[in-house]
């Protein structure tokens, strides 16, 4: 498990410090902790001096209109969506409630691959329509409203839907940055100059392996990597930060793929790597085999905090950091209806790309009521420092009760409204 991190030590005593248990809870060990814990204003501080040391250490990813940037999924340090994030971050401190500053909008669930693992499996629906542009543009207003700085336009492949720089160019680079996933396909010199004009933020391939033809298999699409790292450099060139997303499979991370994928990145030159855990979903949702053992989610960790230590570009952002000591002490942790949440193609709200449950659908209500029905669930309604979805007790409650056969999401209403901590499994 994670060391110990102590933040104050006096005559040899501890008195500040946490630790990650066994069941994945971050607990005080300090003397001064059972008092400390209870205070809001002191962990308010405390994220802040986190916050603060993360953005000190990255001046060298890049410039965006003039501002720094730290993170190429974060705004631009001192732009008005950075302090609008922070504002966010701060009220979720010191509310009862958190307030999200992520949205991931999967557009469209069209895709040219034909991916075994796809995270969106299973969420395409024939007898429904997926939401037109002026319903998307609301829901890009709404989720303006209610505080998000980040929108990040996913799929299914977003570039196969016309309207995608349309949307682009809607959000308020006053309030929110877009970004985009994609496999990479159609960044063709059109696509990417028009990404540019709409005003993208930054772009992530999505990598299965850096080896060409595991990905391609993967993928069900010969010279798919090929064709996408040409595009990759189309986008650099245009002044778009140009990063990986790929996620860390417990066969993978044994043979040390994400060494290798973190080569390749520098190599290219690319600004940063979003690395998921496998979490089990989507067309993979009852299949656990891949999910990382304790010991393999601690080797990524200490991996991606020695490339942040060295500031080295681009940083491995990986969820294993995420889900880290420090990173649940700066107001990360699990970021499901904590500091983001997902909406699908026909608008139904769940609480990240990787939970397939729906708390409703914005056609019906507005946005932020379902927001608040989701953050007081007894599920949701308290910070986790780890992936709900790789939890053996959530996974119980709320994901092995989902049949085979049903479509993603899934309706919450269709399942128990009871805390998984302390529920007693049968």
């Amino acid at each position: 498990m994670e060391k110990e991190h102590i933040f104050l030590k006096l005559f040899g005593q501890k008195l500040i410090s946490y630790k990650k248990l066994k069941n994945g809870q971050v607990a005080g060990t300090g003397l001064l902790n059972p008092l400390l814990d209870r205070l809001r204003i002191y962990r308010l501080i405390l994220m802040i001096l986190l916050q603060s040391n993360f953005y000190k250490n990255y001046e060298t990813i890049g410039r965006w209109k003039g501002k720094m940037v730290a993170n190429t999924f974060a705004p631009p340090v001192g732009s008005r969506p950075m302090i609008r994030a922070l504002k966010g971050l701060v009220k979720s401190q010191l509310m009862p409630y958190p307030f999200p500053v992520a949205m991931t909008f999967a557009i469209t669930y069209n895709c040219q691959c034909k991916c075994v693992h796809c995270s969106a499996g299973r969420h395409y629906r024939e007898d429904r329509k997926e939401l037109s542009t002026e319903e998307a543009k609301r829901l890009i207003d709404d989720a303006q409203k209610l505080g998000v700085t980040i929108i990040a336009f996913t799929g299914g492949e977003p570039l196969l839907r016309e309207d995608l720089f349309e949307l682009i160019s809607y959000v308020d680079q006053k309030k929110a940055m877009p970004v985009m996933f994609t496999n990479g396909q159609f960044l063709t010199e059109e696509n990417v100059e028009k990404l540019a004009e709409a005003g993208l933020y930054s772009l992530f391939l999505s990598v299965d392996s850096p080896d060409p033809e595991v990905h391609n298999e993967l993928r069900g699409m010969p010279n798919l990597l090929e064709t996408a790292l040409e595009g990759l450099k189309r986008v650099k060139e245009k002044g778009i930060f140009a990063c990986f997303s790929s996620y860390a499979t417990r066969s993978g991370t044994e043979k040390g793929v994400y060494k290798k994928l973190h080569e390749l990145a520098i190599e290219l030159g690319l600004h940063n790597i979003i690395y998921f855990d496998c979490v089990p979903t989507g067309n993979m949702l009852k299949d656990t085999s891949e999910m990382l053992t304790p010991e393999l989610h601690e080797e990524l960790h200490e991996y991606s905090a020695e490339v942040f230590r060295k500031k080295i570009v681009p940083p491995l952002s990986s969820q294993a950091w995420q889900n880290s000591v420090e990173a649940y002490l700066s107001g990360i942790g699990c970021l499901a209806a904590n500091i983001q949440y997902y909406a699908s193609a026909y608008g139904d709200i769940s609480p990240c790309d990787f939970s397939p449950l729906s708390f409703g659908n914005i056609r019906n209500e507005n946005l932020k009521n379902i927001w608040m029905r989701m953050v007081k669930h007894p599920a949701f309604n308290h910070k986790s420092p780890f992936c709900r979805m790789q939890n053996k007790e959530f996974r119980h409650f709320y994901i092995d009760p989902i049949p085979d056969d049903a479509s993603l999401p899934y309706s919450m209403k269709n399942l128990p409204r009871i805390d998984y901590r302390t529920a007693e499994i049968p």
